[in-house]
């Protein structure tokens, strides 16, 4: 029968398959496809195509959007939720999880890379249905053409129970010229403190993901920095974490966040991985205090790098005792200068994620003082704030105004209620934003921001005007048998912990308990008002 394509604008890629996808004559499955076309972020109604071999389906398309959409159906999986929908979810083998990184061109398809967690309920690695083995956590990689079902394709394990929270991609690289697709991932055995063993980033060569993922292969590790690299004893085999990266595709250039001899804490390192096999230390990055015998040490570390390579900048929060936040300028990435730092503590604690966003427009701002520049950071909720509370503030999100980058002042704070998220058990709190879309740095074009807050689950905010940010919607999954406590003697709770956004504006977000990975799609207006 002929092929036909045709273009609706409004209709989901979940509502079309649920009304349209009927068994076919033959008995071989469904004679309709969906298939997303993608659009820029934020864009709440796609356009999809869809294709299909049974004619009759014009009659019924064309009759279906003469006619009201039903009521919607309750979400078994959610505790409570307000204009954000499920559109898929995969279990991650009950795997704990951290970062998401959603990578997607039209020649390499959909994907999401998970970085997870090591074992903490007993140390012991879990079935992998897909290779029938036992494996300990690693770096998960999921097919998502059709996000209402993430397909899970493949597995990188560990060889023992080991952290691999973070990961970064890149596609069709240029700079060895093998046209081929990596990974970078950290992976450290964290002992008691902030110490940890046998710290590194590991890369592999992932082009044969949809192929043979079988033949994901290693390519080579960074276990730490050349010996006396920054002066006599700086330098040398990691220390303290390997913590979290971004490896730039445009420049070949991967940001870490790393513990070495020489410096007192985590500070910024940037490698040139043009060879892959053969990485390159290339500068560093850090704040006074950081390196060994420098004044005003507070106990603080780089918790991980954003960086926006376009304008020349890297945005880095600080946690622990500390409170800071820190901008340097990397035009010339083999000696960054540090352009502003802001210490946010008292009150505040803990930034983690440092997001900058260009206004052009700012209420009771004029013309000759737009456009405005600032930043969006989002603390870290920590093990004060986990049942019942202990420290006596709460983790929360705030803006500073940049603009002038030697004076950066703070606007507006803003923090999910308390309500009985103290009593629930686990962290309360922020953990991140998306800082990225489909692996390139977020650059809030809408004006709304995701974020990952632990048992308060996914939150939408509207940073449309950032001396007033407003909630614009949550979701909050319920655990499942899957889930365990965080920490001994706390009761399981969602401890949603990362959230990224792909090419069609649908957020991924993870938990940080081994309950799975959330597809979401916010539903509301640019003010909350329902669609």
């Amino acid at each position: 029968m002929e092929k036909i394509v045709w273009g609706i604008e409004g209709w989901s890629h979940s509502t079309l398959t649920r009304r349209f996808a009927a068994p076919s004559p033959s008995g071989r499955g469904n004679d309709l496809k969906v298939v997303p076309l993608p659009l820029g972020v934020g864009a709440a109604k796609r356009r999809v195509r869809v294709e299909w071999f049974r004619p009759s389906i014009i009659l019924a398309l064309f009759l279906a959007s003469c006619t009201s959409t039903s009521a919607p159906v309750p979400d078994p999986m959610s505790d409570d939720a307000q204009n954000i929908r499920l559109v898929g979810y995969n279990d991650l083998q009950g795997r704990t999880a951290l970062q998401v990184t959603t990578k997607s061109d039209p020649a390499n398809g959909n994907w999401v890379y998970v970085g997870h967690h090591e074992s903490f309920r007993d140390g012991k690695p879990l079935l992998n249905p897909i290779t029938g083995k036992m494996e300990f956590n690693g770096t998960s990689i999921l097919e998502i053409s059709d996000p209402a079902h993430p397909k899970l394709v493949w597995h990188i394990p560990n060889d023992t129970n080991r952290n691999s929270r973070s990961v970064s991609v890149v596609y069709d690289y240029k700079f060895d010229s093998s046209g081929h697709d990596y990974l970078i991932r950290n992976s450290e055995v964290i002992t008691q403190g902030e110490t940890g063993t046998d710290l590194k980033y590991q890369i592999f060569d992932i082009t044969s993901r949809d192929t043979d993922p079988s033949k994901i292969s290693l390519v080579s590790e960074i276990t730490g920095t050349p010996p006396n690299s920054c002066g006599p004893g700086c330098g040398g085999q990691f220390k303290l974490r390997a913590h979290k990266g971004w490896w730039s595709e445009e420049t070949g250039y991967f940001y870490a966040a790393s513990g070495e001899p020489g410096f007192r804490n985590v500070v910024i390192q940037i490698f040139d991985l043009r060879n892959p096999k053969q990485p390159k230390l290339v500068g560093r990055a850090w704040i006074p205090g950081l390196k060994d015998g420098e004044p005003g040490y507070e106990g603080q570390y780089s918790h991980h790098p954003i960086v926006d390579e376009e304008n020349k900048r890297l945005y880095v929060g600080y946690r622990n005792a500390g409170g800071q936040a820190a901008s340097f300028d990397i035009s010339d990435p083999a000696h960054p200068k540090l352009v502003w730092e802001i210490d946010m503590n008292p009150p505040h604690r803990g930034p983690h994620t440092v997001s900058p966003i260009v206004y052009d427009t700012v209420p009771n701002f004029g013309k000759s003082a737009l456009p405005r520049k600032y930043a969006y950071i989002v603390d870290e909720a920590g093990a004060g704030d986990m049942k019942p509370c202990t420290d006596g503030v709460r983790a929360g999100t705030y803006m500073l105004d940049i603009t002038t980058e030697s004076k950066p002042f703070p606007v507006s704070v803003w923090q999910v209620p308390v309500g009985n998220f103290c009593d629930k058990g686990g962290r309360f709190g922020p953990h991140q934003s998306a800082e990225t879309v489909n692996g390139k740095i977020n650059r809030f074009e809408n004006k709304i921001a995701w974020l990952a807050y632990f048992n308060a689950g996914v939150r939408v905010v509207d940073l449309s005007n950032p001396y007033n940010i407003k909630e614009l919607g949550y979701y909050i999954p319920k655990t499942n048998k899957n889930s365990y406590p965080i920490e001994e003697g706390q009761p399981v709770a969602i401890q949603m912990n990362d959230v990224d956004i792909d090419h069609r504006g649908l957020a991924y977000a993870s938990d940080r308990v081994g309950t799975g990975l959330f597809v979401l799609e916010y539903t509301g207006g640019a003010n909350g008002i329902k669609k």
